[in-house]
């Protein structure tokens, strides 16, 4: 039950988030993928990936150097590449970045995520926190730093934009809330013994 209403929760705070990096420049790193499709030439569409030296090599194309570049620059420079060789394409482009999800989530692991989705999201991908997992304790590290510790869900969803590399951490909820139900069941057993003993 908690973790429907986890989820619900969860998913009503990303619907009414706004999508976007917050005006940060978008960049690609080794290890991130461009999703190419090309209209009418479905044979050319497909994953392209960015390799340790920034370099993704696209059908027809080849090797071109997209690493460190801003996005823009590098979707207008493709663009324009095949608008050369083919005649009337209908080219798209999208970035995806490299992230981990880890902790108490239910699908910890690495995803390819558009930088329109904000951290938040990527939790979402991950299906959500664990019944042991705390959405209001979520860790970021980023380029090995910590950049944000112990923040609740919805502060990922105004500042702080996806990047290539990072790792979200969700934590797990205190001892006490996670044992609490069995606790307090297990005193009131105890005082109801108490008073039956002493009933007798």
């Amino acid at each position: 039950m908690r973790r429907r209403l986890n989820s619900l929760a969860f998913a009503c705070a990303l619907l009414a988030a706004p999508l976007g990096a917050q005006g940060a420049v978008v960049t690609l790193h080794p290890g991130d993928l461009i999703d190419l499709k090309v209209h009418p030439e479905a044979a050319l569409s497909g994953a392209v990936p960015v390799d340790e030296r920034g370099i993704a090599t696209f059908p027809i194309l080849g090797p071109r150097l997209v690493g460190g570049l801003a996005w823009t620059e590098v979707r207008d420079a493709v663009i324009a590449a095949y608008r050369r060789e083919l005649r009337d394409p209908v080219i798209t482009l999208t970035p995806l970045r490299r992230i981990s999800v880890l902790g108490a989530v239910n699908k910890a692991g690495i995803y390819l995520v558009d930088p329109t989705l904000p951290l938040a999201g990527a939790i979402a991908l991950a299906e959500g926190a664990s019944e042991e997992g705390d959405l209001r304790r979520v860790r970021v590290v980023r380029d090995g730093r910590t950049l944000l510790a112990d923040v609740p869900v919805e502060r990922l969803l105004i500042d702080a934009d996806v990047r290539s590399g990072d790792q979200l951490f969700v934590e797990r909820r205190g001892w006490w809330s996670r044992n609490s139900p069995s606790v307090v069941g297990a005193l009131i057993s105890a005082v109801a013994i108490v008073i039956s003993v002493s009933a007798r």
